[in-house]
């Protein structure tokens, strides 16, 4: 685990300073939910790199927790300095040490999260898994027959990169391969694929296709580059798997292998002699840039592969399953909730502020969950909270607000951890629905307010 993960309750806590900040800060705007094509207004937060330990980072250990409380009348105050809540409001803000409430409103009510649902997808993900799991895509032979099966890497690359040379690709994958046949004296296979590592339907029925096509891919458990040509999210494919495999072959053809008949689908069988393998990164850093990207298509991937580690199908109504189970026995769901899939894309799914609230406190006292507390953006440094906190009146948030942000039609969120003026954590967690975009500038003016206070008196 990395030495800067924050660990509350009398731990010395550790947070990032970034000097990437000093020179942002000096910038101006607000992220633009758009592209070239028009604007989209239910698109998720646009991103900017994210700021990771040995690029620009200088970590620095806080002192520990004071022993002093917040006070929730201090807080409350904070809160309301913003003004009235420009929706339907659903927030809870607690004390991570103690767990005690210092501020609700609306805190019970069944809210749309938006891209606040991605938080407990991957709380959830690394409740059953390890987080330095790698997940396998690998090509098994039988005969003069190699299948392509897909292991479920959300991150896996047609091509390497110099840019993220971590991350592996199917021409590695190619090349082994190859490597492997021509040692054996081998020079002309068929191809197929497998992707039955996760069932049921490809699109959530909850998903407009009209609408939500530039926003994630047909999910399945093979594919490269997310299944978008040239990383364009405009042109997503809707067999990814094949794809992957067309690629594959094609990869494969060059490295000097022929390649005979039609690719076609194939479940592989006991028998089949694995011959060539690539492992992605490990689970934390995939939940890492999944939230700090509010990455639909991985978080669909994670949320399967949850279901999967969790005993249940690897698909959508598995990965809901197996996140109400999560979240029960972490004290953090509540009778009434909908989960209709792990992005948080569905305008069918429910959660409290409060849910949200108990899952990061969650976070903040378990050692294996607190991938979770440093993947989230860091006000005016990394993913989508890079451009926020502009104003001069917000400045206190930069750096010190960790937070994941959620926007569909009608909906803002963010939740996460900040440390306030008194060196405790504070949790927060915000739900605004039936508003409009003034509700994250309120959103900023808060967390603002709260990274000011001294909360303790």
């Amino acid at each position: 685990m990395p030495a800067w993960v924050p660990v509350v309750a009398g731990v010395a806590v550790t947070i990032i300073v970034v000097l990437a900040v000093v020179v942002s800060s000096l910038r101006t705007g607000s992220p633009m939910s758009q592209t070239g094509r028009g604007l989209l207004p239910h698109r998720q937060e646009t991103t900017a790199p994210a700021v990771r330990p040995g690029h620009g980072v200088v970590a620095a250990v806080a002192p520990k927790t004071p022993s002093a409380k917040p006070v929730a009348a201090i807080v409350t105050s904070r809160v309301e300095a913003a003004g009235a809540a420009p929706g339907v409001l659903g927030a809870h803000i607690m004390d991570a040490a103690s767990g005690e409430t210092l501020y609700e409103s609306g805190q019970n009510s069944l809210l749309i999260p938006a891209s606040n649902l991605k938080v407990m997808t991957a709380i959830a993900l690394l409740d059953s898994t390890d987080a330095g799991h790698r997940y396998t895509t690998k090509v098994v032979a039988d005969g003069f027959a190699l299948t392509l099966v897909g292991g479920g890497d959300p991150y896996l690359r047609s091509t390497s990169s110099d840019k993220h040379p971590e991350y592996p690709s199917m021409n590695q994958l190619a090349q082994r391969t190859a490597a492997a046949l021509k040692k054996a004296g081998t020079t002309s296979v068929t191809v197929r694929f497998d992707d039955t590592l996760f069932t049921g339907p490809t699109w959530n029925s909850a998903w407009p296709i009209d609408n939500y096509e530039p926003e994630v891919t047909p999910i399945s458990s093979l594919w490269v580059d997310e299944g978008m040509t040239n990383n364009d999210p405009w042109k997503r494919s809707k067999t990814p798997a094949l794809a992957a495999t067309n690629t594959f072959v094609g990869q494969l053809r060059g490295a000097g292998i022929k390649v005979t008949g039609s690719v076609v689908r194939h479940k592989v069988g006991e028998s089949d002699k694995q011959i060539a393998a690539v492992q992605s990164i490990p689970v934390e850093d995939l939940v890492t840039r999944t939230l700090e990207e509010s990455d639909n298509s991985a978080a669909e991937v994670l949320s399967r592969q949850m279901a999967l580690a969790s005993g249940k199908p690897g698909s959508f109504a598995g990965g809901a399953q197996a996140l109400e189970e999560h979240l029960r026995n972490m004290g953090a769901w509540q009778d009434g909730a909908a989960v209709q899939d792990g992005s948080g894309l569905s305008r069918g799914n429910r959660i409290t502020a409060e849910m949200l609230s108990h899952a990061w406190q969650k976070v903040m006292t378990t050692p294996k969950l607190q991938p979770v507390a440093n993947a989230v953006p860091v006000g005016r440094v990394s993913g989508t909270l890079h451009r926020r906190f502009s104003d001069p009146s917000t400045a206190p948030a930069r750096g010190v607000v960790h937070a994941k942000t959620g926007s569909l039609n009608g909906v803002i969120s963010m939740s996460g951890w900040l440390r306030d003026a008194d060196g405790r954590i504070l949790i927060t967690s915000f739900l605004v629905n039936q508003t409009d975009g003034s509700a994250r500038s309120w959103l900023d003016v808060v967390y603002g307010n709260l990274a000011r206070c001294g909360c303790t008196r």
